[in-house]
């Protein structure tokens, strides 16, 4: 997560290819998971090279708020 006072400084492109780079350095592959309304993440990413692989659906279930 990027506070949003310090975005569009390129911050959380530098911090996910530098992560990256260290699990590509190890061997390994690097995936991740990003709702498709966070756009604004889906943007960093593609701009990373990632691309969608697979769609989930995800449900939320909280307790209701107290009265």
């Amino acid at each position: 997560c990027t506070d949003p006072s310090a975005r569009g400084q390129g911050l959380a492109t530098r911090l996910v290819a530098a992560v990256t780079a260290g699990i590509h350095a190890r061997g390994e592959g690097a995936f991740l998971h990003v709702l498709e309304t966070n756009t604004a993440a889906v943007r960093v990413y593609e701009h990373l090279g990632f691309t969608v692989h697979r769609t989930v659906h995800i449900v939320v279930v909280a307790p209701p708020a107290p009265s």
